[in-house]
């Protein structure tokens, strides 16, 4: 089960929505990965700020390790990001992998 913001959304982990020769599939393979960091690092936000807001969890992965993740029109999480900091993407990299 993955959990942002409001929504939890129980998806398996068999469940292949890309074709296998998509050009990012690497990206698609690694996103469970992606999205347990992200759960882990809401935990890290959490106990650093004492804050549960959606809004300054961004700010603090921008501020902390350099990503912005990429959300729909309503504001759910996708499985891309945006590198705003190199050198503090490669501190998340190096701490919590690709």
């Amino acid at each position: 089960m993955i959990m942002f913001g409001q929504v939890m959304v129980n998806v398996p982990k068999d469940f292949q929505d890309f074709d296998d020769e998509d050009p990012k599939l690497q990206r698609r393979l690694s996103r469970w990965t992606y999205w347990n960091n992200l759960k882990t690092l809401m935990g890290e936000f959490i106990e650093e700020t004492g804050s549960k807001d959606h809004q300054e969890y961004k700010t603090w992965l921008e501020k902390k390790y350099g990503f912005r993740p990429i959300e729909t029109n309503d504001g759910m999480m996708t499985d891309d990001l945006d590198i705003v900091d190199e050198k503090l993407y490669l501190v998340y990299i190096l701490k919590y992998g690709k």
